[in-house]
């Protein structure tokens, strides 16, 4: 059975660069890391809300999460599950 991944799974550190923030990265089996942040000057605080990204790790080409965009802000850990799961099927 194919593991479904959530947003338990991202393992979150301290953002590097932004004081109070942090950043987990997610890479799934196919080969898609997912970048997972939060925190002051960030779209989304870092505990209900956060910004997420996504790129085929060989290539580095971005992955749209949205129409107009290949970050998506804002989001909830429950948007992120469903992110997980449609971007584990490509």
């Amino acid at each position: 059975m194919k593991k479904v991944y959530t947003f338990n799974d991202i393992e979150f550190k301290p953002h590097a660069a932004v004081k109070g923030g942090v950043q987990g990265k997610l890479i799934l089996p196919n080969n898609i890391t997912v970048s997972v942040v939060g925190g002051p000057q960030l779209y989304g605080d870092g505990v209900d809300t956060f910004e997420v990204a996504a790129w085929y790790t060989d290539s580095s080409d971005w992955i749209p999460l949205s129409d107009h965009d290949d970050v998506k802000g804002y989001v909830e850990k429950d948007e992120i599950d469903f992110i997980l799961f449609e971007l584990s099927k490509k």
